[in-house]
């Protein structure tokens, strides 16, 4: 099954991803195709050069830097953060499999619906607000939209169904366009935007598609024993502010990576960002 990676940096001269971000994303991708198939990174100009000065851009089947494209849209990318997933998704193939980089899967899986996600969240969580909560220019929410289906966590999502994709992200791109946030909306206020039209938008799509959704996962497993999937986007707080459990972390990636990939650990051990944390 193809799957894609997705690194926008905005093309920020400082970009840097963190030793701890680099060691997922190693995994993220070695699992992948160890298990599940090809897997493609899309990025732009600054995140191929870093990776390739990383040493690090043979861990995927193919790199573009078809996200340079992001900067002729008339998107707001600080708020819409992972609008660069959405864009590179309008350029997938159908099917395949959307992953975030800072998320790993350990085994083979099986899609048994035309959509698949890791698992649901709860709607009533305050970062999905009701319909009047949200605001714009020259454009309105439909009518016939499904506020009480629970959202969909987009870490990892099969697209099987190229009409439900083309609608997804079709209304995804205008809603992101024609978001006009109110002035005293800033920081945590403006995530309901993100997260609506990723996930919360991704549920109401289905229904409307007529598309089955299934989940993979819950949120009781993925905070237990992580024996299928691993996914550290709650962690990156706390490693960028507790350096030592960073570093642990690290080592213990540095580990997996020696046991199930020993070929390639060689070539790990001895890039410069890496290279401290494998045993010699």
């Amino acid at each position: 099954m193809r799957a894609f990676h997705t690194l926008r940096t905005k093309n920020k001269a400082d970009f840097a991803l963190a030793d701890f971000e680099i060691f997922t994303a190693i995994l993220s991708a070695l699992e992948w195709r160890r298990h599940n198939g090809e897997i493609f990174l899309h990025t732009d100009t600054t995140g191929e050069k870093f990776l390739d000065a990383a040493g690090l851009l043979d861990l995927w089947d193919g790199v573009d830097t078809s996200l340079d494209e992001m900067d002729k849209l008339a998107i707001d990318e600080n708020i819409f953060w992972a609008g660069a997933k959405l864009f590179a998704l309008s350029r997938q193939p159908i099917p395949c499999v959307m992953i975030d980089l800072d998320f790993i899967v350990w085994r083979p899986l099986q899609f048994d619906s035309k959509l698949a996600v890791i698992h649901r969240e709860s709607r009533d969580l305050s970062c999905y607000p009701d319909a009047n909560y949200f605001r714009f220019e020259n454009f309105s929410l439909p009518a016939d939209l499904n506020w009480s289906l629970e959202p969909c966590n987009a870490a990892l999502v099969y697209f099987g169904d190229k009409n439900f994709v083309g609608r997804y992200v079709e209304f995804a791109f205008k809603f992101m366009r024609a978001a006009a946030p109110l002035p005293e909306q800033t920081g945590w206020d403006l995530l309901p935007y993100m997260v609506f039209v990723e996930q919360r938008w991704m549920a109401m799509c289905a229904e409307l598609c007529g598309v089955e959704i299934q989940s993979l996962s819950n949120l009781s497993e993925l905070f237990g024993s992580q024996k299928n999937f691993t996914h550290i986007w709650g962690y990156k707080k706390f490693f960028r502010e507790n350096r030592a459990a960073a570093e642990k972390f690290c080592r213990d990636c540095a580990g997996r990576i020696a046991h199930d990939f020993p070929q390639a650990t060689k070539k790990f051990s001895q890039l410069a960002l890496l290279k401290n944390y494998f045993a010699d």
